[in-house]
């Protein structure tokens, strides 16, 4: 018996036809529901029946082409083995789930008369597993509400859109995501190794040296194919033209630059470690930008790497410009470079926080901030000696010696990488590493880092990279095409003049 309340779709096949490289299906479709009162309530309640109606018509469209694929698939291959021909023996049913819901699925077996085997040529040809398919788009979906809310308001949101309940479990949620995540990132490594394999000098000159490696196999720095200009702010630099002050800021002419920075978040109990790290990056020139995810540094050098050697860096078109934190493995790996026309700016807002920090350790809060103004003030205008007089001028009065000691080594140690900021921030030049702290919130920070949350390492590195991907725009041509586009430049690398 018919529940009253129910919406009852019915579709009735009248041509499903395949041919001319075109599946085509022609049908009658009839849509029933209890009338709805004629009230202010009647759009939402025809909305409603419209929205069940078309999900019922997807599942039983999709069901209707499927079958038809099936027979034209036992078509090709009627001739059998040794063209002995087939012999139809009833049915598998296959259960597909889908972003419009369940779809059951009948696919026929075969018996070879050649050697009497049996078969269901779909479930070879289409490469299903036994039991249940979980569909391409129904994986990119629940990616998608990942990349944003929690496994179960994620599984909520995809049932809601099939409208259907206990369409997918918790934790086939969160394998679909490892296993994507997983294999777009195999893809993007194969990529980054692809460019090396095509261009053995990028390698010798963009990858990290290995110590063992005899003092006449390492890269020696490139030379420069034109006569650089000093960076703005750097010592023996021209004087750059001031721009307005809400002018957006911009990468120096004819320069790569790269920020990297590394974000943690609490680890599952059962991973053995406290926290996981993912290690982040941005390579941005004048017009376009890439973002780039990784579990560790060195893997996060060779993808970078990757995107330096597209752009003819070890080759001298372009010159290196890094602005980061100044950690100890980015100075190591802008220091292992051989590459000639590089710089490193230092944050201004990671020196300025230190320095205040240290120095708030060394003699107390407000003394700290009457030195810590003054050595700014200097290194503001790129006066290092003068910022280092001043602390040595107050360090026996310091009550934590080893903390100022600790400011001025800090200092000593990132001395090249001090231009004046005042310089670069009055010509619009970044001074700042806060593009890559906005991509680790993109990718973890945001995502991850809510109350209570811990993470496996393939979890937060799956979430990490998909959403870098979708920041590149090369999520839909990966979805698509199962397969990365190569690194695209919006505008060709220019010469240095």
């Amino acid at each position: 018996m018919r529940i009253q309340n129910e919406v009852d779709c019915v579709l009735e096949a009248q041509e499903v036809k395949a041919g001319d490289g075109r599946l085509s299906f022609v049908g009658t479709f009839r849509l029933e529901f209890p009338l709805p009162p004629q009230d202010e309530h009647l759009p939402e309640a025809v909305e409603k029946a419209v929205e069940k109606g078309g999900q019922k018509l997807k599942r039983q469209t999709f069901q209707y082409l499927m079958e038809k694929m099936d027979v034209e698939l036992l078509l090709t291959m009627r001739q059998g083995k040794e063209g002995q021909g087939i012999v139809c023996r009833g049915h598998r049913e296959m259960t597909f789930k889908t972003i419009f819901g369940t779809v059951s699925v009948k696919r026929r077996r075969v018996l070879h008369k050649a050697d009497g085997s049996l078969e269901v040529p779909a479930a070879r040809a289409w490469g299903t597993p036994q039991q249940v398919t979980i569909t391409q788009g129904l994986t990119d979906a629940v990616c998608d509400a990942m990349l944003n809310e929690s496994s179960r308001k994620s599984l909520r949101q995809v049932e809601e859109r099939a409208d259907e309940a206990g369409l997918l479990g918790r934790v086939t949620v969160l394998n679909l995501v490892h296993q994507e995540g997983g294999t777009l990132h195999e893809a993007l490594r194969k990529r980054a190794q692809t460019v090396f394999d095509a261009d053995p000098e990028a390698a010798r000159c963009l990858l990290p040296c290995v110590p063992e490696l005899p003092p006449e196999e390492i890269p020696s720095p490139v030379e420069e194919v034109n006569a650089w200009e000093v960076l703005a702010g750097f010592p023996g630099a021209p004087t750059a033209d001031a721009v307005e002050v809400d002018q957006p800021r911009r990468v120096d002419d004819d320069t790569i630059m790269v920020q990297a920075d590394e974000v943690t978040v609490h680890a599952q109990a059962g991973t053995g470690c406290k926290e996981i790290r993912v290690y982040n990056a941005v390579v941005s020139t004048a017009q376009q930008s890439w973002y780039f995810s990784e579990e560790n540094a060195q893997a996060l050098v060779v993808m970078v790497g990757a995107l330096l050697a597209v752009l003819g860096v070890h080759r001298g078109l372009m010159r290196l410009l890094f602005v980061n934190d100044g950690a100890r493995w980015i100075r190591n790996w802008f220091e292992g470079l051989p590459v000639k026309s590089k710089n490193m700016v230092l944050c201004w807002y990671h020196l300025a926080k230190r320095c205040f920090n240290d120095l708030g350790m060394a003699c107390g809060r407000r003394r700290a901030e009457e030195i810590g103004k003054e050595v700014l003030g200097h290194l503001w205008e790129g006066r290092v000696e003068e910022a280092l007089a001043v602390l040595a001028q107050h360090r026996l009065e310091m009550k934590n010696r080893p903390a100022i000691d600790r400011v001025i080594e800090y200092i000593r140690n990132r001395r090249p990488y001090l231009p004046c900021y005042r310089e670069r921030r009055e010509a619009g030049l970044w001074i700042a590493s806060n593009r890559v702290e906005k991509i680790n919130d993109w990718t973890v920070s945001q995502r991850c880092k809510g109350r209570g949350m811990d993470w496996t390492r393939e979890g937060v590195l799956s979430l990490a990279v998909l959403e870098s991907a979708r920041r590149n725009g090369e999520l839909p041509h990966w979805r698509h095409m199962r397969e990365l586009p190569d690194m695209v430049i919006t505008a060709p690398p220019s010469q240095a003049v």
